[in-house]
This record gives C-alpha cells, structure tokens and sequence, in this order.
C-alpha cells in the first residue's frame, strides 16, 4: 500500500507539471499573437489585399505532409481565389520562424486582409480549423 501512495503522488505531480508547461505555453502564445498584431511580420511572403494562410513545414515533418499539405489543399479548393495559401520551409527561413515565435511544424499562421497576424497554430490545424479562424479575421 505504501509503493501505492508514491505512485498516486507522482502521478498527481506529473498532471500538474502537465498542466503548468500547457498553461504557459498558451499564455506565451497569446502574449506573442499580441505583439505579432501591431506588426506585419509576413508582408514580404504575402501581399495584403486578401486574407491569407502562411503554412511552415521541413522536408522531414511527416504530419505535414500527410495532414497539413491536404488540408491546406482543401481549403484552397473551397475557398479558391479568396484566400491566399503559401508554403514556406521552417529551415530555410529561421529568422522569420523566430520572430513569429514557430517552435515546431506544421506551423500556421493566419493573416487579415491588411496582413496582420489573427492566428498562430503551433501543430496540425485542420482546414475546417483555418477556415473559422480565417471567417474571425
């Protein structure tokens, strides 16, 4: 019974260490997705007019291929010419992944129309995710 109390504190330790690192991981991102706002860090890559999705990958990450390129083709084939789709490899653009604040692919990044960061979503985000968030902008 005693190696059962141990388990039982570990384990209640583990979840709060879980759910401390997720706190701050989501406090973090809000905090960057405010500073992103006030400026327009992806105007070289796409040009305001259009709302527009910036997708960050690698040649290794096999989520993006297999999950984030399809839903990325999706969505461009739902909403055609309204929206503005661009891949970018992560390792061939470092200073841009880190001043966005990508800390692993697939990386999306949603823009307004006037280019300003609405959203960052660090993992897979579905098409049906970037297209609500997308609808927000």
């Amino acid at each position: 019974m005693e190696g059962m109390g141990e388990r039982v504190f570990i384990l209640i330790g583990v979840v709060v260490a879980v759910a401390a690192i997720w706190l701050l991981l989501k406090v973090w991102r809000r905090f960057k997705l405010q500073r992103l706002q006030h400026q327009q860090p992806l105007l070289g890559v796409v040009r305001p007019g259009k709302p527009a999705v910036v997708a960050f990958s690698a040649p290794y990450c096999h989520e993006c291929h297999t999950r984030q390129a399809p839903a990325l083709a999706r969505l461009q084939a739902e909403l055609d010419n309204r929206v503005v789709i661009t891949s970018l490899s992560a390792p061939e653009h470092p200073e841009l992944v880190d001043r966005l604040g990508i800390l692993t692919v697939p990386a999306t990044v949603v823009l307004d129309a006037r280019g300003t960061v609405r959203h960052l979503n660090l993992g897979y985000a579905s098409d049906a995710k970037l297209r609500e968030q997308l609808v927000q902008s």
